[in-house]
């Protein structure tokens, strides 16, 4: 373990808590409604209204889950598990509305669009966009290698794939790839900027890489001691955070970009980051870590965390609320906790 001394700051205020039965792999609030959804390794889904109380719960795989994402209206949720299967679900009541079969024997990724009820589901090298209700819309060609991650740009009907050796750039409607950017390496995770004009990825290497979306050009940031998982950008697309290690690594996009620029370090944690978010209406920034610890930042004083909490286990996920009062953080462990913002920190 690294040899740091955490610093010390104000506790978090808890709104609610609540203690899972199974490790915590999925967490995500509703896009317009202070609702909050959680997938459990098991393969069980739970729905929690804005005071901590259980909506709905169900089993939505029987063998894990993997994956699970909203629709811009908050009227569905999509999931996919290690049964091959992607559903969708009404989360008001818990009840499956349709059931997608793929050819693989697990579902990696499901994605809504952002501005239409599109969602992509990818299954090993499989590749496919649904309507929200559940219609076959579009089956693309497999790609060269299984699909590590999805993206959509925002307010867009575009979309990012990546996968060892290259990231694609596809569109509603067509199978051919509007773009394609190489890259001899395996991506793990990719994140488009909120205005749509960089695509940024994090590598098996240890790497971050930037795209320019128009131009192609790219930038490579070296130098991580760790894989390269976590990626957060701010509302304005100005700062990009990242992981691959116990500090906070953060960009500063804005200008001429961070080609030869010094980033950012935020030293809270003793061991490796596990989730990094960005407050959707805010300036402020949560990372959590293997060392059980949340902490919130604000970039412009970056010496020390302004809040922070301890777990007993290791951080496996940080959600904000749409209007960035309240942080969810929920444990490997199963441990929830919802901490109340909104009086500031």
């Amino acid at each position: 373990m690294p040899s740091l001394t955490v610093p010390s700051a104000p506790g978090l205020k808890t709104a609610w808590r609540h203690e899972l039965d199974d490790y915590g792999v999925a967490l995500k609030w509703a896009p317009k409604a202070r609702t909050l959804v959680v997938g459990t390794s098991d393969g069980t889904v739970t729905v929690f209204d804005g005071n901590g109380q259980v909506l709905a719960r169900w089993s939505a795989h029987r063998n894990g889950l993997n994956a699970l994402a909203w629709s811009a209206n908050g009227q569905r949720l999509a999931t996919g598990g290690q049964d091959g299967q992607a559903r969708i679900w009404d989360p008001n009541t818990g009840l499956c509305v349709e059931e997608i079969p793929t050819e693989a024997q697990w579902v990696e990724c499901v994605a809504y669009s952002p501005r239409e009820e599109h969602l992509a589901i990818t299954a090993g090298r499989k590749l496919a966009i649904w309507s929200g209700k559940g219609n076959r819309l579009e089956q693309y060609p497999d790609q060269p290698s299984t699909i590590a991650d999805i993206d959509w740009q925002p307010d867009s009907v575009f979309f990012a794939v990546a996968c060892y050796g290259k990231l694609s750039i596809y569109q509603v409607g067509s199978t051919k790839p509007v773009k394609e950017f190489a890259w001899k390496g395996s991506i793990l995770r990719v994140k488009w900027s909120p205005d749509g004009d960089f695509i940024a990825t994090g590598n098996q290497d240890a790497t971050v890489h930037f795209w320019y979306r128009k131009s192609g050009r790219d930038l490579e940031m070296s130098g991580y001691p760790f894989k390269v998982r976590e990626l957060s950008w701010d509302t304005d697309s100005r700062l990009l955070a990242t992981g691959g290690g116990p500090a906070v690594t953060v960009w500063n996009c804005s200008g001429k970009g961070p080609a030869g620029t010094r980033p950012i370090e935020l030293q809270g944690h003793v061991e490796p980051v596990s989730a990094l978010c960005f407050q959707h209406k805010g300036a402020l920034l949560a990372s959590g870590a293997r060392d059980g610890r949340v902490c919130i930042w604000k970039i412009k004083d970056p010496g020390k965390p302004v809040a922070g909490v301890q777990f007993d286990s290791a951080i496996s996920q940080l959600a904000w609320s749409t209007d960035g009062r309240f942080l969810a953080a929920l444990t490997r462990e199963g441990q929830l906790a919802v901490f109340n913002i909104a009086d500031g920190v």
